[in-house]
């Protein structure tokens, strides 16, 4: 699958976020632990990492021995950013950016959206130097 094209049901984005969050490679207990939702159990996550799998954005590691068996520990193979720009990318194709921007305010609190602005002039700032340079 095209890593570009997917999309993240909500119990497959957790076990991702746990996983980007650690940055090391986990077994399916170890994200159930360090996960903290009580829905995310080991079984739910069991029937999670084989679509991931699936779709190409988790690999199994390595094994490891734990008690008198082994487990598989699992590391993502794209970025949160990569995530976020690709989900992002399919919504402009069915919206304009000024949109996304108007729902977003429209959704936020007034804090948020004062943070929100302040972070998009340093990145109008950062972007309008880079493109000069």
């Amino acid at each position: 699958m095209d890593k570009s094209s997917f999309w993240l049901t909500d119990r497959e984005y957790k076990v991702m976020s746990v996983l980007w969050d650690n940055n090391r490679d986990l077994t399916i207990n170890e994200i159930s632990d360090i996960s903290g939702d009580p829905k995310l159990t080991i079984a739910c996550i069991a029937q999670v990492i084989p679509r991931l799998l699936k779709k190409n954005l988790v690999h199994i590691e390595k094994f490891i021995p734990v008690n008198t068996k082994y487990a598989r520990t699992f590391l993502a193979d794209i970025s949160r950013q990569d995530y976020l720009e690709s989900e992002l990318s399919r919504l402009t194709q069915k919206t304009d950016a000024a949109s996304l921007l108007s729902a977003l305010v429209h959704v936020s609190s007034p804090k948020k959206n004062d943070e929100l602005m302040q972070e998009l002039e340093i990145f109008m700032q950062e972007y309008k130097r880079n493109r000069k340079g």
